[in-house]
């Protein structure tokens, strides 16, 4: 049976460019081996929802119609990757904007946006907004592992992808009800992303509603 948008699987990849450099991979050996690797940076494998957005538009487009077990590669152009490079993205502030000297090449944050410091000049400072891959034609090697068929393995498996941790879930009807890990109850990401993770599993489920539920116990 061939892979559908809607569906849920499971892929590994590692994604390229034209010159060979290894700009993200699930592989921990292949990160290792191109010097990017991250110890805060769990490796493995990760549950995706065809078409909603969770690799490129250009990955996400080639999945669909494939098999598991599919091992492959695909080209994708800027525009289905991650854009092509805008200049009106590349801004220019006072130094006085900073808490720290600015040095080209160092990544900088300004009025809650992380950007690329390209240029310094006087007490003028040139930030580019850009996504560092932005304008680069991308080369994804692929694995399809798996394809995920049992609702409750969907919601812990997407929910596990995204924040590494295992949670509770259960479904009760069409009611699908997950308990955080209480470390993670004031996370701001965790925060941020549910209600995304929540219309995700709506749109992609048979469910009339999400529940996220926070259970305190006495101490005593």
């Amino acid at each position: 049976m061939t892979i559908e948008n809607g569906d849920f699987i499971r892929i590994n990849y590692t994604g390229r460019l034209e010159d060979g450099m290894v700009f993200d991979t699930t592989d921990e050996e292949v990160a290792k081996e191109q010097g990017i690797y991250d110890e805060n940076t769990r490796y493995d494998s990760f549950v995706i929802i065809v078409g909603k957005g969770h690799v490129v538009e250009g990955l996400d487009e080639d999945i669909v119609e494939k098999e598991v077990g599919y091992h492959g590669t695909v080209e994708i152009p800027p525009e289905k990757g991650y854009g092509e490079h805008k200049t009106e993205l590349v801004k220019t502030y006072p130094t006085s904007k900073f808490t720290e000297t600015p040095v080209k090449g160092m990544r900088a944050v300004v009025e809650g946006q992380e950007g690329l410091v390209v240029m310094t000049i006087g007490r003028r400072v040139r930030i580019d907004f850009n996504s560092p891959m932005a304008g680069k034609p991308l080369i994804f090697e692929y694995v399809i592992e798996e394809k995920i068929d049992d609702d409750l393995d969907k919601i812990k498996s997407l929910l596990q992808s995204y924040f590494r941790m295992d949670f509770d879930a259960e479904l009760v009807d069409d009611v699908a009800m997950i308990e955080p890990p209480s470390d993670l109850r004031l996370n701001q990401n965790w925060l941020l992303v549910k209600s995304r993770i929540a219309h995700e599993l709506l749109g992609s489920m048979e469910l009339d509603s999400v529940k996220f539920v926070e259970t305190y116990q006495n101490s005593e």
